[in-house]
This record gives C-alpha cells, structure tokens and sequence, in this order.
C-alpha cells in the first residue's frame, strides 16, 4: 500500500509539473502538448500512464486557463467577435467555444502524454524537469 501511494503521489506531481509547464508556456501556440510531454516522460511508465498523466496535467492547466479564458471571451465580445450575448445561438456559441477550449487544452496534452513516453523510451533527451527549471 506504501508503494501505490508514492507512485501516486509521484504521478499527482508529475501532473503538476506538466501543468506548470503548460502554464508557463501558454503564450505559445500547442503549449499543452509540451506539458502533457513532460509529465508523461518525467514519470516513464507505458503509453497508458502516459496518457493518464497528460490529461491529468490538461485537467490542472486547464483550470487557471480557463479563469483567464473568461474575461477574453468577454472582451471578444465587447470588440465584436463572436455572437452577441443577446442572441438566439449565444448559448450554444459558448458550449462550442467551450468544447473546443477542452479539446484544445486537454485532449493536446493527452496528447503530448503519449509523446512523452516515445521520447522516453526511443531517445535518450533528458526531459527531466528539474533538469530544465
């Protein structure tokens, strides 16, 4: 039971690490890939695992996106873009828009997961984290 717990925790970090990544990365274009990469090669493990961790570090990324997500959303709808709040379609605009946001951070950082493992097991990069920050 020990063990599962610190392999757990291992992974839980891990996850965070790819978030911040993420994160820290966010002005560029497909960063989520990047993060879910790191968090999948930081822990090893199988193409599975890697695919946990990388959604896990899109779930963690996605909540501190998102609460900047909200008010550009707003703004681009203040300058024009998008549909009106007032009109019919505006609720199922925003689901879209919301669809594609998830899809853009977690399923990229899936993604970059199963990435990650490749790069683990076919290269020898140090993709270590610690390394790096």
């Amino acid at each position: 039971m020990p063990l599962l717990r610190t392999h757990m925790r291992e992974s839980v970090t891990n996850a965070g690490i790819g978030a911040l990544v993420t994160i820290a990365l966010s002005f560029v274009p497909f960063s989520s890939v990047a993060g879910g990469a790191v968090a999948a090669a930081n822990n090893g493990g199988r193409y599975r695992t890697g695919l946990w961790l990388g959604t896990l570090a899109g779930i963690c990324a996605m909540v501190p996106l998102f609460a900047l997500f909200i008010p550009a959303l707003y703004i681009a709808s203040l300058l024009g873009f998008g549909i009106p709040p007032g009109a019919p379609g505006y609720d199922l605009f925003l689901a879209l828009v919301f669809a594609f946001f998830l899809l853009y951070t977690v399923g990229l950082s899936a993604l970059g997961g199963l990435g990650g493992v490749w790069v683990s097991v076919h290269t020898d990069w140090d993709m270590d984290a610690d390394h790096w920050l």
